[in-house]
């Protein structure tokens, strides 16, 4: 097994690729928190975000043996992320589910004894605002701005990713920006005393 300190990627997803359980698990120490965040992105719930990360772990790791280790990783482990995601919200729907997360949103509060008043101050009112506005975009819209900016994946990342050409993801992401934007103007204009 290859130590950490010193990996190199190729290696690690070669020897994955192999079957190597320990080389899987480096994979997996390296990019959990980058599957949490996807799947949060997706389905905005954080238990559901963790499990689904996981799931999409185990079929990776299922189709290890099929991956071109001569590609990036991340876009191909995020394909994996986002289907099981969406695959997820589909069945939600079906079965018309309600995430405890939104029904705080609309006024249950379950107190979280980890979270100090600090940390609900923290929450800035620009951050509400924006996340305001991010609901009211596309789901392709909200995918792409937070794959570029709450994730930061290169242009490049993304469209891997979303297989797409990178020029797409520049279009939507100009698009996505330019409508954000608006929508924050409306909600400025309509708080402004009169």
């Amino acid at each position: 097994m290859i130590e950490q300190s010193t990996y190199d990627e190729r290696e690690i997803i070669s020897a994955a690729a192999l079957g190597d359980r320990r080389a899987f698990g480096t994979l997996v120490r390296l990019y959990q928190r980058r599957a949490y965040a996807a799947a949060y992105t997706l389905v905005g719930n954080r238990d559901d975000a963790l499990e689904l990360s996981q799931d999409a772990f185990v079929k990776a790791f299922r189709a290890m043996k099929r991956f071109d280790v001569n590609m990036p990783f991340y876009p191909w482990l995020h394909r994996i992320i986002r289907n099981t995601s969406l695959n997820h919200l589909k069945k939600k729907k079906r079965r018309g589910e309600s995430s405890l997360d939104s029904m705080m949103e609309s006024g249950f509060d379950a107190r979280d004894p980890k979270r100090t008043p600090l940390d609900m101050a923290n929450r800035s009112e620009l951050a509400l605002h924006i996340e305001h506005a991010m609901s009211q975009l596309s789901p392709e819209q909200q995918e792409i701005l937070r794959l570029r900016h709450f994730m930061e994946l290169s242009y490049g990342e993304i469209a891997a990713s979303l297989e797409i050409p990178q020029g797409t993801v520049m279009s939507r992401l100009h698009s996505a920006r330019k409508k954000l934007r608006s929508i924050l103007e409306t909600q400025q204009q309509e708080a402004a005393p009169v």
